[in-house]
């Protein structure tokens, strides 16, 4: 049997308690802008990057507890050039990181953060 499954990431979506907060922190925090043409407050917020990156800020009543690394979970990974100078300017914006330096993976360097909500993200710096 063939079959001609063909699916694209659309958006990816993340879980917040405050929406206002959540807008705030992604757009001052992490260069995303609100999205002009997918808007629905007060439940959803699309927030777009430069390229086809879309996250959709979702409102939830509960914060979550992630036991990163040990827990099934999603993980939006964000790449840079230079992680250790993105790490300090993010430091300085008070974004709370996992690892005290950076870590060390097979094809580079990386580092988690967790946003206001609980949510863990890591960014990757490609050295191969």
């Amino acid at each position: 049997m063939v079959f001609n499954l063909k699916l694209e990431i659309a958006m990816n979506q993340i879980n917040v308690t405050d929406m206002d907060e959540a807008i705030l922190w992604y757009t001052e925090i992490l260069g995303f802008e609100l999205s002009k043409e997918h808007h629905y407050p007060p439940r959803a917020v699309d927030l777009v990057q430069k390229g086809d990156i879309r996250l959709l800020l979702y409102q939830v009543e509960k914060e979550t507890v992630i036991d990163y690394p040990n827990q099934a979970q999603s993980i939006i990974i964000f790449k840079t050039d230079e992680l250790k100078k993105t790490m300090e300017e993010l430091k300085a914006k008070g974004v709370q990181f996992i690892y005290n330096d950076m870590l060390e993976f097979p094809a580079g360097l990386f580092n988690a953060f967790t946003d206001p909500f609980g949510n863990v993200h890591e960014i990757v710096q490609f050295t191969s």
